[in-house]
């Protein structure tokens, strides 16, 4: 993931964190690194997430929301993976 993304780039805050995505209505900033979407992330599952997210949160997704969420829900995913390994130490 980070890979595609230089450690030196300066990051973007964006103005309304409360309506971005991954963050729930707290005050804190939403930082978003700049570079190219994830290979991972293929046209189709963009098209896919802005159209569902679009209809969730009542307003347009833009692409980089888009990616946003699919990273925060690869990370999730990655994260208990991780802690379902642990416990079978």
């Amino acid at each position: 993931m980070s890979a595609n993304r230089p450690s030196s780039a300066p990051v973007e805050i964006l103005p309304n964190p409360a309506e971005s995505p991954g963050l729930s209505g707290e005050n804190r900033p939403h930082v978003t690194l700049p570079g190219p979407r994830p290979a991972w992330i293929p046209d189709t599952l963009l098209a896919e997430t802005v159209e569902v997210w679009s209809e969730c949160y009542g307003r347009p997704v833009s692409e980089e929301e888009a990616v946003d969420i699919l990273v925060n829900v690869r990370r999730l995913g990655e994260a208990i993976l991780k802690a379902k390994r642990e416990m079978k130490r």
